[in-house]
């Protein structure tokens, strides 16, 4: 919390403050710009993890999955080297989660034999 100055400051200390900080050490934009992901590379991962989500709509389980599985790996490395893009690592996440959570329920619910099988428990 910024503390209140108990006296008014003069013309000649703001001049002193406001040199300060212009001159104040500030990082190179560069290795700000380091610390996100590379655009083409964020639509890359968007696109795996809307295709993965696009698989399980369309009832294509194993490739939904599969794609799922890679974009949450990918947005964990996200999340862990790049820290200006985590929002949209945890995004990502979220969509594969859900993709693969709801995609193995269905896909595991196949499996389950019916209970109205008219062939009866011999299938004949």
């Amino acid at each position: 919390m910024v503390k209140i100055p108990d006296k008014k400051h003069g013309d000649r200390e703001l001049n002193d403050l406001r040199k300060r900080n212009a001159f104040a050490v500030r990082p190179p934009v560069q290795a700000v710009v380091n610390l996100a992901l590379h655009p083409i590379l964020l639509a890359a991962v968007y696109l795996l993890t809307l295709t993965s989500a696009g698989l399980a709509i369309a009832a294509l389980y194993i490739p939904a999955l599969s794609c799922a599985g890679l974009s949450l790996l990918s947005s964990l490395v996200i999340f862990w080297k790049k820290p200006r893009s985590r929002h949209h690592a945890a995004f990502i996440a979220i969509i594969s989660l859900l993709v693969l959570v709801f995609g193995s329920v269905y896909y595991l619910a196949q499996f389950e034999p019916t209970s109205n099988d008219p062939q009866g428990p011999i299938r004949y």
